[in-house]
This record gives C-alpha cells, structure tokens and sequence, in this order.
C-alpha cells in the first residue's frame, strides 16, 4: 500500500509495516500486541500519554494541537470550566445568529488540569532555553513519516521534526526525571531514561530507514556502510524536559555506531519471530502480567 497521512495509523498500514512502538509493543508482550493489531484489545491513554501528546502537539502547529485538545476536552480541562465554555459557546452561536458577530471567546472559559498547567510550563521551559530555540527554529518539516527496510520488513517511521538540509532527526521527549536511572535485571545494571525506553533503539531505526531515503541505499548497503564506519549518519536529537515541578532540560545527541549495531542486530534475532505472529503462521507467547 501507499502510505499517506491520512492512513499512516490504518489497519491495514500497522498489518504491513513494522514500527518502533509495534516492535516494542512485541518484545514486551507477543500475544498483547497482537490483539492490538487486529483491533481486540485498544489501550486506553493514560494522563502521561495525554500530557505527552499535548506538548508534541503543540510544537507540530497550531491547528493540531487545537485539535488535539478538542479532542480530548475532558481529560484535558476542569468540569466547571467545560460547563462554562459550552454555555459561552452557545450564547456566541446566538448572538452570531442575531447581529453576525460576538465579541466572546468561549475558549477563554477554559482552565487546564494541574498535570497540563504543567506542561505549559515544560512547553515555556523549551521555548525560552536558546539552544532548544535554535532547534525549534530550525526549517524543517513537522511529523513527517518515511518508509524503509530493516531485515527485509517493510519499516515505517514519524519524526517530531526532520531537517533534510542538514540530515537532522529531532524528538521530543517529556519525562519524569532526566537524570533518575532504573535498574535492569537483564543487563544487570542501572540505566538511564534513553536507555530503559528503548531511545537508542529508535535513533538506530530513524537513522538507517533516513540514510536509505537521503543516501539513496538499500537497507544492506547502508547497514554494512554502518559497519563499516563510513556511513554518513545523520544527527539525531532528542530535546528532554521534565515533568518536575521546575522543569530540567537537556539536548542528547545520538549517533553512537556501536550503540545503533548492537540494537539493530537485537532486531534481527527477533524480526521474523514476530512477522510470523502478524502473518498467523505462528502463535503468540504471553507475558503473563498484562
């Protein structure tokens, strides 16, 4: 199929494509992810996805994060003050009906939840930190998605913002804590946010699935170029901010080639496991906790 934005989120398009949060959604539990993608089991968005969403939102336009908000109007201001923007809205319509015009804004009856007043605040913290600025002044193309091969699977993938002059791949990151660590009982050790998350797993993906489109390769030359040490990999960034009280900020750059191997090889050992899963020629495993 072609992939658009109107259907990157499809059925069809998650049956065939792999992506991050799918192959993630994999690792963690086979038989979960599965009835996710034939639609038998949705998630529903925790407050730290919403909080997550609506910072994203903001930084892609305008219009999409008044969408966003619109859409999730709820979870996202105060009941009072919903009651109070309905009925704003509805004296506007009248007088609208009436004269033509309103000199009310029923918008301006709503009052954000503490947990997006918050990220308000991480949204100012980013904005008036210069080098984040720099970043976000940057000309280059919000949300925009891009097709490859990893292993022979089909790959897609969104970026928060892609800066093809200069072969940058930016990502927004709101998190607890940027420097807490957490303990893992695979490596035996502590790690940090990017790794628990699996960051350096994605930049590893972004960066392979970008140089096929930019550099004009196939995902095995690029791959042994990668190996090689003569790829030209573009940058990838993630702008962190926190969601303390006085939120911490920090620009990460990755681009480790060790790093991106070592993910990329995981992929493999897993890669076709789970295309057997999607195909129904192999059966789930279950995690027993979720």
């Amino acid at each position: 199929m072609l992939l658009t934005n109107d259907n990157y989120y499809s059925p069809e398009a998650d049956m065939e494509y792999m992506s991050c949060s799918q192959y993630q959604g994999f690792k963690e539990c086979e038989a979960k992810q599965l009835a996710k993608l034939q639609r038998r089991w949705v998630d529903k968005p925790s407050q730290a996805f919403l909080v997550g969403n609506f910072f994203h939102s903001y930084f892609e336009s305008r219009e999409a994060h008044q969408e966003f908000c619109q859409a999730n109007i709820d979870e996202i201001y105060t009941k009072t003050s919903i009651k109070n923007y309905y009925k704003a809205l509805d004296v506007a319509e009248k007088e609208i009906a009436i004269s033509g015009k309103t000199d009310i804004n029923p918008e301006e009856e709503l009052e954000l939840k503490a947990p997006f007043e918050q990220a308000v605040t991480m949204i100012k913290t980013v904005e008036n930190d210069p080098l984040m600025k720099t970043f976000l002044d940057m000309n280059g193309k919000n949300e925009m998605f891009m097709t490859g091969e990893i292993f022979g699977t089909k790959w897609r993938m969104k970026m928060d913002k892609y800066v093809p002059d200069m072969r940058i791949i930016i990502d927004y990151k709101t998190v607890s804590n940027i420097w807490e660590t957490t303990y893992s009982t695979e490596k035996n050790m502590r790690l940090s946010f990017v790794e628990t998350y699996g960051y350096i797993f994605r930049a590893a993906i972004y960066s392979l699935i970008e140089a096929q489109n930019a550099l004009g390769l196939t995902f095995d030359e690029a791959y042994k170029q990668l190996q090689d040490d003569t790829l030209n990999i573009a940058n990838f960034f993630l702008l962190c901010v926190s969601k303390q009280e006085y939120p911490d900020k920090e620009v990460l750059r990755m681009n480790n080639r060790n790093e991106y191997i070592y993910e990329l090889e995981a992929i493999k050992k897993n890669l076709h496991r789970y295309n057997m899963i999607k195909e129904g020629r192999m059966l789930p495993k279950r995690c027993g906790q979720c």
